[in-house]
């Protein structure tokens, strides 16, 4: 019995890669304000949120730096 599903293409991984490069730094940009808007009473919770977020917009900016180096190379 065969599959009868086809393996994704070059193009459907790209757009799964950059859905999640975009939701990454959409949550990194959401954390960041949530943050900054934290009462002074929960200053360790801001911090600790601020870090969070600070990493998941990097990584967002990193996937989209690399799927944009990936394109360049291979066309």
């Amino acid at each position: 019995m065969t599959n009868p599903t086809k393996p994704p293409t070059p193009a459907e991984y790209a757009v799964i890669a950059i859905l999640f490069s975009a939701i990454l730094i959409g949550l990194g940009i959401v954390g960041l304000v949530i943050a900054f808007r934290f009462p002074p009473e929960k200053h360790d919770a801001a911090m600790a949120l601020e870090h969070y977020a600070g990493w998941s917009l990097a990584i967002g900016i990193m996937v989209a730096v690399f799927i944009w180096l990936i394109r360049k190379i291979t066309n």
